[in-house]
Formats: C-alpha cells, structure tokens, sequence
C-alpha cells in the first residue's frame, strides 16, 4: 500500500496525539519514539509534495535537509523546523521501538542528555525530562509543519 502526503499528515496527528497520552501515563520512552515518528510523517508529508522520493531512511535531519534542497521552505521554517529536530534527533532513532527504559537511559548517557537538553540542566529523571523536550519539540515542529503544508497546498 502506497501513502501520500494527505496519509502522512494524518498520521502525523494520530501519532502525536498517541505521544501525549503516552506521556500523560509516564511512558516517556513511548513518547520519545512516537512524537519522532509523528515528526517523521510530517517532513514525509512535505517531501511528499513535490517528490515522491521516500527511500531516505528515518533520518530526521536528512529528510529535513531535503525538503529544504528542494525549496519548500521559508528561511523561518526551516531554522524553527531544524530547532526541533536538533532536541530530537540526538535521542530519536527508529529502534527505540524496542528499547526498554535501561537501553533508553543508557543512550541518554551516551549522548550526553542525562545531564543537559540543550542548555538546560537535567533535574530528575532523565527519561522523563527528555520525554517532555521531544515532545515539546514535536508539537512545534508539526505546528511548523501545518503551515507549510497548508501553504504549500494553497499554492
């Protein structure tokens, strides 16, 4: 079954919407996972406008890189959209679909976010804090995402 933009941005919503209620019942590795997958379908959804090239892997910043090669976005787009998916890309990857919270916090350590998201100081669990900073991230990404595809549609 092929998906088209319209797909994607329909599954965009769900999969955020799914990454809050996750959130809301303190299963911050699943709503890590799902608001990047949200974000995933988004830049899908955009590249999906003008290119039905798909085959780029679930590498955040290279599907944002793309759409961006291929003019779709606005310089304030683009820099709003590239902030949010620099506070995902370091703790998203498309496995995490079967990590547990160990392997999660062991990434987390790895990459350096047990004790910083960006320039702030992690305080208390370090799953939990970069649950909420995806997630927030997320949300400003598709809102960001919403404009554009509806610009882009109108156009």
């Amino acid at each position: 079954m092929e998906l088209g933009a319209t797909d994607y941005v329909s599954g965009a919503q769900t999969r955020i919407d799914d990454a809050d209620v996750l959130y809301d019942g303190r299963r911050w590795v699943a709503t890590v996972y799902l608001a990047g997958r949200a974000v995933e379908a988004m830049l899908r959804a955009l590249l999906w406008t003008k290119s039905r090239e798909q085959e780029i892997g679930h590498d955040l910043r290279g599907l944002l890189r793309r759409i961006g090669s291929l003019g779709l976005l606005t310089s304030t787009d683009e820099q709003h959209m590239l902030d949010a998916v620099q506070v995902l890309a370091p703790v998203w990857h498309n496995n995490l679909r079967f990590a547990g919270r160990d392997t999660f916090l062991q990434m987390l350590r790895t990459v350096g976010r047990h004790v910083r998201i960006g320039g702030q100081r992690v305080t208390g669990d370090p799953d939990k804090a970069n649950a909420y900073a995806v997630l927030q991230a997320a949300h400003e990404l598709m809102a960001r995402g919403e404009l554009v595809w509806h610009r882009l549609r109108t156009s």
